[in-house]
């Protein structure tokens, strides 16, 4: 149990020091910090402008009220406001997280079945021939960057082939080149987890106790292995949500995805420091809670786990 209350104070440890430098960043660079959290240019304000920007800031109170105010804007729900799109950030948020949670639920649920699956195939039998040309081609797999693979699909099924749209979610064809993208980006790393998880477990006396009585290949996979792997299997899921909410933003982009992802470079590109600071907020809110949950689930299956370095 201990190995998961390390994980849950972990994430929560990191979700507060993201809020800390999400806070101190824009601060604590060279320059006036008013330029970072408007994305106004010094030069383009008038003094009018200036002071209104400074109160509206609270730049003229210090620094523990400043954070006490920005404090309240998470709490509050607005995560503050941006002056570039003249809108509160968790509303541009609001509009934007459909879209990715669109791409990136269904990736994570068809990535972890085939990386449990097949992993749990190759993983009890490591010298088949399915193993053999199974693995190195997800090691290759993992190795290959998001964006090629993204732009290949697209160059293949929807420029040559012309089967596939490759721009937008208005339909459900629209999701299959970016969700096949990141399934592929996606499953390899599990596939390795389960596969050595498995191999380590097929080698245990109680996989060999249920040969001796006959029991099926199958019976054993899912009935005994899949118990015992079951519980770091779920912890990295949790993980892997939390990155495929974050790290979305090639996929966004290459596939014209108005998501999270693309926000946030819409927000890097235009200086938009206070929409960077809420999507970086709520993605690493999300891992936090995902890790959390995940960890939570692993103790429910193996309840074993409780008692054990207690």
């Amino acid at each position: 149990m201990r190995r998961e209350l390390r994980s849950m104070v972990t994430a929560v440890i990191c979700f507060l020091l993201v809020i800390v430098l999400n806070f101190l960043l824009p601060r604590l660079l060279p320059g006036n910090p008013l330029a970072y959290l408007t994305g106004v240019s010094e030069e383009g304000l008038t003094t009018v402008q200036e002071e209104y920007y400074v109160h509206a800031l609270h730049l003229d109170e210090g620094l523990s009220r400043q954070f006490a105010h920005y404090l309240g804007s998470l709490l509050d729900g607005t995560l503050g406001y941006s002056f570039k799109k003249d809108a509160p950030v968790s509303s541009l948020i609001a509009d934007r997280i459909w879209p990715t949670l669109k791409i990136s639920v269904p990736s994570l649920l068809i990535s972890s079945a085939l990386g449990l699956v097949l992993g749990l195939s190759s993983g009890f039998a490591t010298k088949r021939r399915t193993d053999s040309w199974l693995t190195p081609l997800m090691i290759v797999l993992n190795a290959v960057p998001s964006f090629l693979m993204a732009l290949s699909l697209v160059l293949v099924f929807g420029f040559k082939l012309r089967l596939l749209p490759y721009a937008g979610l208005s339909s459900f064809a629209h999701l299959i080149l970016p969700v096949t993208t990141l399934v592929l980006g996606m499953t390899p790393s599990r596939y390795l987890l389960v596969r050595n998880m498995v191999a380590v477990q097929a080698k245990e006396r109680y996989v060999l106790y249920a040969r001796q009585r006959g029991l099926s290949d199958r019976r054993i996979r899912y009935s005994y292995i899949l118990g015992n792997i079951a519980g770091p299997f779920i912890m990295a899921l949790g993980i892997g949500f939390g990155l495929a909410v974050s790290g979305s933003v090639v996929v966004e982009n290459i596939f014209s995805i108005n998501g999270m992802g693309k926000l946030l470079t819409e927000a890097v590109y235009t200086l938009d420091y206070p929409l960077v600071q809420g999507v970086l907020f709520v993605s690493t809110a999300i891992m936090a809670i995902a890790i959390i949950l995940s960890d939570l689930a692993a103790l429910a299956v193996n309840p074993k786990r409780r008692l054990e370095n207690e």
